[in-house]
């Protein structure tokens, strides 16, 4: 099963989660799960779905852009085990300006 669509306004949504994450914990890079960030801000878990969404978005379509403030790197498939997917994301350069 695929994940559902996310629309762009949620994209950036869900991105500036993830950047206030990292921000929050004053760290640059982690490997976290769409349910960590969820549960870091205290959300449910329809919108651990959005946030699981837009991370796989910008994984398989290797996006890394400024506009997000922070990119996945690596580009190899994973597989569909050890589920829920644990994902290293790091801020890109300046990302604390845009928030």
């Amino acid at each position: 099963m695929g994940h559902m669509r996310t629309d762009s306004k949620k994209r950036y949504h869900c991105a500036s989660l993830i950047c206030d994450y990292l921000l929050k914990k004053n760290i640059t890079h982690a490997d976290v799960t769409a349910r960590d960030i969820a549960q870091f801000h205290h959300l449910s878990g329809k919108s651990s779905q959005s946030i699981s969404s837009m991370l796989n978005f910008l994984y398989s379509n290797r996006i890394r852009e400024t506009r997000f403030g922070f990119y996945i790197p690596g580009t190899l498939a994973f597989k569909k085990v050890d589920y829920p997917h644990r994902y290293t994301i790091e801020l890109i350069d300046g990302a604390r300006g845009l928030l």
